[in-house]
């Protein structure tokens, strides 16, 4: 905890998170500083007023990302959780089945491990989805069209909507912008959300993929609720469901780096 400390130091390292992270939370500040939440909601005026960021609703985002990070960026976030959340939701999946997956660094890992597995039927707004499925020649894969936004790798929008309303499947592998105990799954892209939620909504059942460092956070988009969640992999291992209704559906897989006991 950084007791004290002046508007300078507090503003420096504000900034220093949103480079690492994306984005930050009023909450989790106000407890790093050990100062009230209002006087991080005026750190935040006050670095928006100097365009170095983007408040949202709980918090602020990188406005150099146009509130999201790059796949890029992304990428190298937690790529040991990601490798080991994506082994463990591959388990899940057999020969025969259909999946929708949506794009985000995390899907990328679950489909080089899934490809591993033959005769699926691949849906995905995502190129670099279907280009590592098609290095399975068993695997039928069908690329959803729409607007495609580079800094994301995906195609989005009303058209990528309508492709997915007319196709379904068993299960919808979805990455997680951020994971909350009561709310249930969140994204901080519209776009995204919107496309995730649509592919749910065509499945029978959802996977939710989350490493660490989504546990226990929020985002300004709702994708769904815990009602709507089948499994939840992930590598947190003190993650908890607060509605306990919600936790009798909701299986919670946890995935081990190699450093960890199983």
């Amino acid at each position: 905890m950084a007791e004290g400390r002046s508007s300078n130091f507090r503003h420096q390292t504000i900034l220093e998170q949103l480079s690492s992270n994306g984005q930050v939370f009023v909450h989790d500040l106000a407890e790093y500083f050990n100062v009230a939440q209002e006087t991080i909601r005026r750190d935040l005026t006050k670095l928006e007023s100097q365009k170095l960021l983007k408040k949202v609703h709980g918090g602020a985002v990188n406005i150099q990302s146009k509130f999201e990070r790059n796949f890029s960026e992304r990428a190298k976030v937690a790529i040991d959780e990601k490798k080991a959340i994506a082994v463990k939701a591959a388990g899940v999946i057999k020969s025969g089945d259909t999946l929708f997956i949506d794009f985000g660094s995390t899907t990328v890992e679950f489909s080089q491990s899934v490809k591993m597995i033959n005769n699926l039927t691949v849906i995905t707004n995502s190129p670099v989805i279907a280009s590592i499925m098609q290095e399975n020649p068993t695997i039928e894969t069908i690329l959803i069209g729409g607007q495609f936004i580079g800094s994301q790798y995906a195609c989005l929008g009303a058209i990528a909507l309508r492709n997915i309303s007319e196709l379904f499947a068993d299960y919808a592998v979805i990455g997680v912008g951020a994971i909350d105990v009561n709310r249930g799954i969140m994204d901080q892209n519209v776009d995204e959300a919107a496309v995730a939620r649509k592919m749910l909504e065509n499945s029978d059942k959802l996977i939710a993929l989350a490493d660490s460092s989504k546990v226990n956070k929020h985002a300004i988009n709702l994708v769904t609720g815990w009602e709507d969640v089948d499994i939840l992999v992930t590598t947190s291992k003190d993650f908890k469901i607060a509605d306990k209704r919600s936790a009798i559906k909701t299986k919670i897989i946890l995935a081990s780096t190699g450093s960890d006991a199983e």
